[in-house]
């Protein structure tokens, strides 16, 4: 199991897979990756190579983070019988 999260070097705040996932799941080039977070082609690859040797462990943990918003997600209907139900009584 991958433990804590790989980190872009002098980015300490970017996670390699979060870098990695652009490209990989939201079809996003190398190139505007490394525009939009000032990172070079090594950095980003070097994101990618820790995302595949990791794919597994990496993949779980997020379609487990995903069913879990999901699951405690409130849909717009709810939210709305919600604020209708505290609403106090007389308020139009």
């Amino acid at each position: 199991m991958v433990k804590g999260h790989a980190r872009i070097d002098g980015k300490e705040h970017l996670k390699a897979e979060l870098v990695a996932r652009m490209v990989v799941d939201g079809d996003y080039p190398v190139n505007e990756v490394m525009t939009q977070y000032g990172l070079s082609a090594a950095e980003v690859h070097a994101a990618l190579t820790y995302y595949y040797d990791h794919r597994v462990e990496l993949d779980a943990v997020h379609e487990q983070t995903w069913a879990a918003i999901k699951d405690e997600a409130v849909t717009l209907d709810a939210f709305k019988a919600e604020l209708l139900r505290q609403r106090p009584k007389g308020a139009g």
